[in-house]
């Protein structure tokens, strides 16, 4: 076992500070892309304007890292640690960041899920949060 990484996993959403149009997503995941890669960490991005739903995978002291880097970055705000706990294997493997942008028509009660952001409640059904960003997984956009 030694020198041998333990994989964690942290989940989290916030909220955009500003409109985000395609090019920002683009350039975010560009430069995610890259510093993921060159930190071996792995996740899934999902946008629902306003809103981000990200998961991250790998060593925990540097997905904590990237965590806090996120946290304080102007991009966002409201940012709320959703779930974390060591993993046994990656569920973003394929992805430095995986990525899609959704919309309300994906859901049956969009109401239900924007009322479930704003007031925070995804830390109560954390399994849920992982099945959504695994049900795009798959679906990259770009």
């Amino acid at each position: 076992m030694e020198g041998r990484v333990s994989l964690y996993c942290l989940v989290f959403t916030s909220v955009a500070t500003r409109k985000i149009i395609d090019e920002d997503l683009k350039r975010l995941l560009a430069k995610s892309r890259q510093n993921n890669l060159a930190l071996n960490i792995t996740g899934m991005l999902l946008y629902l304007d306003p809103y981000f739903m990200q998961i991250l995978e790998g060593d925990e002291r540097i997905v904590h890292e990237k965590f806090n880097i996120i946290s304080n970055n102007e991009m966002h705000h409201k940012v709320s640690l959703i779930y974390k706990q060591p993993i046994e294997e990656r569920s973003f493997s394929k992805w430095t960041m995986g990525f899609n942008k959704i919309g309300i028509e994906y859901f049956e009660d969009a109401e239900n899920l924007i009322e479930i952001y704003k007031n925070d409640a995804f830390k109560k059904h954390p399994k849920e949060v992982i099945e959504l960003l695994e049900m795009f997984k798959d679906e990259t956009l770009f």
